[in-house]
């Protein structure tokens, strides 16, 4: 059993996570279960989530990812792109799915390598932990498709890490204020 760090608290339990994204799976076939969409996982983060979305889908979906960073601990920084996808993405729809978005930096980042070239780009995150804290002169993009909204305080568990733990955790935790 993993140990939580004292400093968290459960924010969302697994059968809550679960839930929300057969929510947000229900939403996202009805918006392109005709479009054959290719699904851009950002990596890491992403990862769990896009596997848990996809899996629910029932239609044809092609699957890639791009590896991008934007922090270390829990202070950001410049969105760098490591891993570009190796798919051609020209003239499809895309679908870029992250785990968490709050200023929504890394995710415009992303989406504006796409927009010249993809026929459509529409985004699928975890958690929104924008909540009305930030306001909306800081934030860059309003995701398509939103599973969880969490208050804006760090997050681990279900692709997001601290220090590149956690991520496997069947629940989502919050760093306690």
């Amino acid at each position: 059993m993993t140990t939580i760090p004292e400093e968290y608290e459960l924010l969302f339990d697994a059968a809550t996570v679960e839930h929300a994204v057969d929510q947000i799976a229900v939403r996202v076939a009805l918006e392109l279960a005709d479009a054959l969409p290719i699904f851009v996982c950002i990596m890491k983060g992403g990862l769990p989530f896009m596997w848990d979305l996809t899996k629910r889908l029932n239609f044809p979906l092609a699957m890639d990812f791009l590896y991008a960073t934007r922090y270390g601990g829990m202070e950001g920084g410049e969105v760098r792109i490591h891993t570009w996808p190796r798919s051609n993405l020209r003239d499809r729809n895309v679908v870029v799915v992250d785990d968490v978005i709050d200023h929504g930096v890394t995710m415009q980042t992303v989406v504006n390598e796409f927009e010249g070239t993809a026929a459509a780009v529409w985004t699928a995150v975890l958690v929104d932990k924008s909540e009305r804290s930030v306001s909306t002169d800081c934030r860059t993009l309003e995701p398509d498709f939103v599973a969880l909204t969490a208050p804006t305080r760090f997050l681990i568990g279900r692709g997001m890490d601290l220090d590149g733990l956690y991520r496997n955790l069947p629940g989502i935790y919050a760093r306690v204020v």
